[in-house]
């Protein structure tokens, strides 16, 4: 079973990655960029836009 917790926004609009996560998301020590993870977990531009200096991806389809 695993026993990390995944990535994700609080109600302030913070991104929050438990110390528990896949080492992949700790994007401060090697891990993927934050960007990335933003996208894994669906962040909205409003958050992406606080977090992230690159434009917000849109989809291709829209």
């Amino acid at each position: 079973m695993d026993s990390h917790s995944t990535p994700y926004i609080d109600h302030a609009g913070n991104v929050i990655v438990p110390f528990n996560a896949d080492p992949k998301y700790h994007f401060w020590n090697g891990g993927q960029s934050l960007s990335k993870t933003l996208m894994e977990i669906k962040a909205n531009e409003k958050i992406w836009n606080r977090h992230i200096e690159k434009p917000y991806p849109r989809n291709e389809a829209q």
